[in-house]
């Protein structure tokens, strides 16, 4: 039998840091250690000031805490880059996705509010049907056989879970969406944990249906959790030990309780591959997806200040950037060496032992808008990593991504020589299933002759000394590259393509990053650029 994950959740943190870690420091005392916490609400509140101790290190966070969302907009300024410590021991995640432990227990998460059961959008804070399709393909990726996800982690309730013989709800009708329904009924959560400012609620187990009447799936427990510090006395921390669903015998996924009841959503929402235009049935609460609905029943509305999602770049402060290394807030474990004006660096769930980033020490959001001096260098590291990458057999791939990110990052992965003949391929493919227009550039162009600085392009340099560039659009796949480069043909680790999913702990990333150095030592030209400096 594998081992079980020691796991704690909280509700809306609002701020109040020190109440929750000098709980979790008590629980931790009395009960041994835990694996994680996960904040299911607002991690941020109106006073932040007691985050400076945790940020300064005279505080210590007592468990590695992820932190999702956000759900507020006001909140927006306070989150760092996703996949980022906001202060050390607190890992920001992003407002959706799915991740997998060490452990191996699975992660699901969709935070904000539904922009169309709303109304309205709220920047950064709210979701569409599209992203719940995306949370549930994520889920099934890979899978010849659906099981089920460890964990859950929505801001709203799914429409139906309310309705409990034994126990009242106490939840707004705001705080229901019937998105969120159709997100859960798919992905058959064994634990679904949300906020609530009320009391403390948790369900009865319910039996998840399945597509065939005759066919048992796995139960789930849903648990609402008060703020922390609920000033009601209302339990706003929750303990449980879980072992990986991927793990359990069928016999014991299965296996009964006294107290379950059946489902409280309605069957036919498995039927629904998309989620589309809900209409309400009868009186009883239940529903169904019209998916007939035209575009403008489906409730589509023009975004606000028109459809360019770099719209509203926030200008960055240096000191907050998690990757200039000024910053106090930037992972130093990770840095393998550092030049004159770039760095090298491990990445945060890399492909390989031997994948790293090539990031300008000052703030740069693209290489189209960096000085000469700084793109000299990167060239000059991507030239070394060329021959380093060589001596292992290996050939190299450099992507760039300036779409949704502040500061740039070159990915450097080594693929095995013998996959050179198809990466263009797997590229091309890759760009035809998400409809992204990828061009192949002619020989000898330089990305700052085709995309002007400051706008959104995708670009990557193959070993075949060809060059692809996309223009990203709206919902353009964040991890596109990692896509392609995970894929069977080449390096063949789908498990890899969100960094979530592969996280490594302080230990393994100390490991690879001691290595990498050892390795890279003889191929280190800022060593020789320290000595002359001396």
């Amino acid at each position: 039998m594998s081992e079980k994950q020691k796991t704690l959740f909280c509700g809306d943190v609002n701020g109040n840091f020190n109440a929750l870690f000098s709980r979790v420091e008590t629980i931790v005392k009395k009960s041994g250690s835990f694996d994680v916490l996960l904040c299911v609400g607002n991690f941020f509140g109106n006073d932040n000031s007691q985050l400076d101790a945790y940020r300064m290190r005279t505080r210590k966070v007592p468990v590695t805490t992820y932190v999702f969302g956000p759900s507020d907009s006001n909140h927006v300024k306070y989150y760092c880059e996703e996949g980022s410590e906001i202060v050390p021991n607190v890992i920001y995640m992003g407002r959706r996705g799915i991740f997998t432990t060490s452990s191996e227990v699975k992660i699901a998460y969709l935070t904000g509010l539904s922009r169309r059961e709303l109304g309205k959008e709220i920047p950064s804070c709210t979701f569409e049907p599209s992203d719940c399709s995306a949370v549930r393909d994520a889920c099934y990726r890979g899978q010849s056989e659906y099981r089920g996800v460890d964990i859950l982690i929505t801001t709203l309730w799914p429409t139906g879970v309310q309705q409990d013989e034994c126990q009242k709800a106490e939840v707004s009708e705001e705080n229901l969406s019937n998105l969120i329904a159709w997100l859960t009924i798919h992905l058959k959560p064994r634990y679904h944990l949300v906020p609530t400012t009320n009391k403390f609620y948790e369900r009865q187990p319910y039996r998840n249906q399945g597509i065939h009447q005759d066919y048992k799936e796995c139960a789930t427990r849903f648990i609402a959790l008060a703020p922390v510090g609920s000033k009601a006395k209302e339990k706003w921390i929750y303990a449980c030990s879980l072992q990986p669903i991927a793990k359990m015998r069928m016999t014991d996924l299965l296996q009964s309780t006294t107290d379950e009841t059946d489902c409280p959503f309605d069957p036919d929402l498995l039927k629904q591959h998309q989620p589309g235009k809900v209409v309400k049935v009868s009186g009883n609460g239940q529903f169904f997806f019209n998916m007939d609905a035209s575009e403008d029943d489906h409730g589509k509305r023009k975004r606000l200040g028109g459809d360019n999602p770099e719209r509203k770049r926030r200008d960055i402060d240096p000191d907050t950037c998690w990757f200039c290394l000024s910053s106090p807030s930037v992972e130093k474990h990770l840095v393998i060496c550092v030049g004159r004006h770039c760095y090298l660096a491990l990445p945060k769930g890399p492909l390989t032992p031997f994948h790293v980033l090539i990031l300008p020490i000052a703030h740069h959001q693209s290489v189209t808008k960096s000085p000469e001096e700084v793109v000299k260098e990167i060239n000059q590291f991507k030239d070394t990593l060329k021959k380093f990458y060589g001596c292992m057999n290996n050939v190299s791939v450099f992507f760039e991504r300036n779409y949704k990110t502040s500061h740039m990052q070159i990915q450097c992965v080594p693929l095995p020589k013998r996959c050179e003949s198809q990466i263009l391929e797997v590229f091309q493919d890759e760009a035809g299933i998400n409809r992204i227009e990828l061009e192949v550039l002619p020989p000898y162009t330089e990305i700052s002759q085709v995309a002007l600085p400051g706008s959104p392009y995708f670009h990557a340099e193959l070993p075949s000394g060809e060059h692809v560039y996309a223009k990203p659009k709206q919902h353009f796949p964040l991890q596109f590259g990692r896509d392609v480069l995970s894929s069977p043909p080449l390096l063949n680790c789908e498990d890899k393509a969100d960094w979530r999913q592969c996280l490594l702990s302080r230990e393994e990333e100390d490991s690879l990053v001691a290595s990498f150095r050892e390795k890279f030592r003889p191929f280190d030209f800022t060593a020789d650029e320290d000595s002359d400096s001396d």
